[in-house]
């Protein structure tokens, strides 16, 4: 229910000003043709309410094979080297 996100947000975001703005742009970006705009101001909210807070640690990135900067493994070290 919409009134549960708004609630939700607000406990994050508290001031009503910037949080109109914040969900109102929000949901202009994130608005396709044929979705209803109830359903994006929904999504915006939802997307509002997992975000991260400002003080918060970003999150870690997943180390994906072959990445760049990632070190390599010991067996695969001695294989270069051969």
């Amino acid at each position: 229910m919409r009134s549960g996100l708004i609630f939700a947000v607000s406990e994050r975001i508290t001031n009503r000003y910037m949080l109109c703005r914040m969900l109102s742009a929000s949901a202009r970006k994130m608005h396709r043709d044929g979705v209803s705009t109830s359903q994006s101001i929904n999504r915006s909210l939802q997307v509002l309410q997992d975000a991260p807070a400002a003080g918060d640690p970003p999150a870690a990135p997943a180390n994906v094979a072959g990445s760049p900067g990632e070190a390599l493994a010991p067996t695969e070290d001695a294989a270069l080297v051969r």
